[in-house]
């Protein structure tokens, strides 16, 4: 099968490579012909992350449909009260702006007509995504290893320079840790436009990665931080969530009143590179997207096909 990655409706933000690299090498892992676009192509399946801000971008699935293609649509939100994101952080200029999130999810739920099938990145999500899309199929997509992922290398730890890595949207509840470890440790915090060469750099460099809560009131981890971390072979300490995740075997889970103190002994430990690549490994060995993908394909795709040969039926 064709598949084309559409990333024109993020308007191409580097926020988002670590996501769009995933899903082509999972589709390549599989055999798959996959490649990432701006546009809409309709001679492939198009895979779109949820993220309808504009109405040029809610146009150009409408147009793209009408003129063949076929899309599954990418649910990277949970769904809160009705809404994405309802009430997950009240002091975010980002995550409290109630208009824009309505908006957003409005927008979603409009495209919902033109997929064929609804992937969302947390099991947790299954449920609220399948009451908004009865007819159609909502699958789990785990994040499982894929090949080629490797950016960087890590430098010997003895040259380590950093103590303790960060990236994502800085919360008053993010900013509470990072602050505090650094008030004795070096702290590296990379947001959502930093460039690869330099977050590359960073993390070659660092001895401990945090995977942190946006705040208390977000339940569901993001898969897409610890999926990196593993795959690179990262040293992560990931703050404990109420929600379960299929990535839960292969990190260290924190509980947030013990999360300095468990960081500050992660530094001392001897034998830190050697635990984190024996991590990865046996993430590499049960997790591999080249099993896991082909069911969710299959499942996506039936309902697609059937509606093909229901048109042909149809035509005179």
């Amino acid at each position: 099968m064709k598949f084309s990655i559409h990333t024109g409706n993020h308007f191409s933000n580097p926020g988002i490579a670590d996501t769009v690299r995933f899903l082509k090498f999972a589709l390549q892992d599989c055999g798959q012909d996959a490649r990432i676009n701006t546009g809409i192509d309709p001679a492939r399946i198009n895979l779109v992350m949820e993220h309808f801000v504009d109405d040029a971008s809610v146009q150009r699935i409408r147009a793209g449909f009408d003129a063949g293609a076929r899309f599954i649509l990418i649910g990277t939100e949970p769904i809160i009260n009705g809404v994405f994101n309802g009430g997950i952080d009240a002091h975010h200029a980002h995550y409290s702006n109630s208009d824009y999130w309505r908006k957003r999810y409005d927008a979603f739920v409009s495209m919902i007509p033109f997929a064929d099938a609804i992937w969302v990145l947390a099991e947790g999500m299954v449920a609220d995504y399948q009451a908004l899309a009865p007819n159609r199929p909502v699958l789990f997509l785990p994040h499982g290893h894929v090949q080629r992922f490797e950016f960087y290398r890590h430098v010997p730890e003895q040259d380590k320079d950093i103590d303790f890595y960060f990236s994502g949207s800085l919360t008053e509840h993010r900013k509470a840790v990072l602050q505090a470890l650094s008030a004795r440790y070096q702290v590296i915090f990379d947001h959502q436009h930093t460039p690869d060469y330099l977050r590359f750099d960073h993390l070659s460099r660092s001895r401990v990665c945090l995977s942190l809560r946006l705040s208390q009131a977000n339940v569901i981890p993001s898969v897409s931080r610890m999926h990196f971390h593993l795959q690179h072979g990262n040293y992560l300490l990931h703050e404990r969530y109420p929600n379960r995740c299929a990535l839960d075997p292969y990190v260290l889970h924190i509980p947030v009143e013990e999360l300095i103190e468990s960081a500050e002994a992660a530094l001392a430990l001897p034998a830190r590179r050697e635990t984190a690549a024996g991590i990865t490994q046996r993430f590499r060995a049960e997790m591999p997207m080249s099993r896991l993908l082909p069911p969710i394909l299959d499942a996506s795709l039936a309902r697609a096909a059937s509606r093909v040969v229901s048109l042909n039926l149809c035509m005179p």
